[in-house]
């Protein structure tokens, strides 16, 4: 009896001390921030997830991928623009260290760090000076607000369709609509096609009548999106009669009258980063042109088909981003039924070629002072310096090109 007590009473005060320490402080919840919740905007490193602020000194983070920096915290700043951002501060102890995949913590506020003091909460890399992403606080929103606010890279559901191919959607019955992104680690001259294949056709031959969206990036650079009807395993092509068959926009079995009257797909946004193709659009369900276009059953098991391949850009003859074969490996089947809650996208895609991660886009019409240094490291960015982008070791020239709006600029290695 006695061994069983000596057993005993250090045990409970082990428990005891646990308790103790994993216990969180006592903190209250007055700020107006608290119960608010809002969705990363991704920047770099395939930064996606939510936040949640629980009270006035720590907030929780759910499905939060990211893909490892250098020397990463969490940031506060005033706004989102760059000056803000660089004369930020840390405001939690708690790093952020390697590869996230669809994790769940909580955060705590250091002691001296208060709601009040932040407006924009970023992921910050320090040795780079580098935003990978960031929410601008709000207080509590309505439900309309926050569908306005909601960034083009949140979905309510996601599949993976291959190793380097995603896909994305929501659903809107009353608008008879699905919006769809596209995303998938390949080149920025691959295109992304994915879409319903005919209902009666059989698994071998589902590419012959299917309709689909074809998407990806054109030489300038900027995303686009068209609707393609497949009526035979070639490229898009005119037989000696005029008549269209192949791999075609459906305008091109229109004719010239339907240039741009019967695409299903709208473009909403696209964006390249860390070696990754993102593509969202707008797709029909049930308007349709009835031709060239499937109606899409919302709440039934449809068929649907993908592909991953190079892209031949328009030419004198051809005024169309066309797609090539996709070979052996880059294109698959399943069935859907997008009324169904699916998400099993662990983590962040993974390019093996980040080519553009090191691109630095710059706010429109904004001065931008380009430092060189042949040092191989330098400190963060001095804050009375607007716009400064640093030559990262191995680094040896500059490429400077407009891309959309702002400037882009790429420092690449010799």
């Amino acid at each position: 009896m006695l061994r069983k007590s000596l057993f005993v009473v250090p045990f409970l005060l082990l428990l005891l001390l646990f308790v103790y320490a994993d216990a969180a402080p006592n903190c209250t919840r007055v700020s107006s921030f608290v119960n608010s919740e809002s969705e990363f905007e991704m920047v770099q490193h395939q930064l996606r997830g939510s936040i949640k602020i629980i009270d006035d000194c720590s907030f929780r983070v759910s499905q939060f991928d990211m893909l490892p920096g250098s020397n990463v915290c969490w940031w506060g700043a005033l706004a989102p623009d760059f000056d803000n951002l660089t004369a930020g501060f840390i405001v939690s102890n708690d790093g952020l260290n390697g590869t996230y995949k669809n994790s769940t913590f909580d955060v705590h506020l250091m002691s001296n760090v208060s709601w009040s003091m932040i407006n924009v909460l970023a992921v910050w890399d320090r040795a780079t000076a580098s935003n990978f992403g960031h929410v601008v606080l709000r207080e509590k929103a309505s439900a309309l607000e926050v569908a306005a606010t909601t960034p083009p890279t949140v979905f309510q559901n996601c599949k993976v369709l291959s190793k380097n191919f995603r896909l994305r959607w929501s659903l809107n019955v009353s608008e008879d609509s699905l919006e769809i992104g596209l995303e998938a680690a390949t080149g920025i001259t691959d295109y992304m096609a994915f879409g319903w294949a005919n209902s009666s056709a059989q698994d071998s031959e589902l590419m012959i009548g299917a309709d689909v969206a074809v998407a990806g990036f054109k030489e300038d650079d900027l995303p686009f999106v068209d609707d393609f009807f497949i009526t035979k395993y070639s490229e898009c092509v005119k037989n000696s009669d005029g008549v269209a068959q192949g791999v075609c926009p459906d305008s091109v079995y229109e004719g010239p009258d339907g240039v741009g009257l019967v695409n299903n797909s709208m473009l909403i946004y696209g964006h390249r980063k860390d070696g990754v193709s993102f593509v969202r659009y707008r797709w029909h369900l049930t308007k349709v042109d009835g031709m060239y276009d499937h109606p899409v059953n919302y709440s039934a098991n449809m068929k649907v088909i993908w592909a991953l391949g190079p892209i031949k850009p328009p030419d004198s003859i051809n005024p169309y981003y066309l797609p090539q074969n996709h070979g052996a490996e880059n294109y698959g089947h399943l069935v859907l039924n997008v009324s169904e809650h699916v998400n099993d996208c662990t983590g962040p895609l993974d390019a093996e070629d980040k080519e553009d991660q090191g691109l630095i886009i710059a706010d429109a019409k904004v001065p931008l002072v380009v430092i060189f240094c042949s040092g191989n490291a330098l400190p963060q960015p001095s804050k009375s310096c607007k716009g400064s982008l640093h030559q990262q070791k191995g680094s040896s020239c500059l490429e400077s090109r407009k891309r959309g709006a702002g400037q882009v600029f790429h420092s690449s290695r010799a």
